[in-house]
């Protein structure tokens, strides 16, 4: 009976320790597209496609706002 409540402790501690890497991959991944979509607003700009680039600001801005708001719903975990 301990031997099975230490494992279900142990499998517990090792499910929050991925969660909270997940949730930093999740962010990492919101940075890397907000850059992405930074890199394609400089290509359309620099190629004069204006519809483009306000596209890709948006999407840059997207992902921005998914960085604040996953950052600061774990800060709250």
């Amino acid at each position: 009976n301990w031997l099975r409540m230490k494992a279900l402790r142990d499998h517990w501690n090792e499910e929050v320790m991925l969660v909270k890497h997940e949730m930093q991959w999740s962010i990492n991944f919101f940075k890397h597209r907000a850059k992405q979509w930074l890199g394609h607003m400089r290509d359309a700009t620099s190629a004069g496609l204006t519809g483009h680039t306000c596209y890709a600001a948006r999407q840059s801005h997207i992902y921005d706002q998914l960085v604040a708001h996953a950052e600061d719903s774990f800060r709250k975990m």
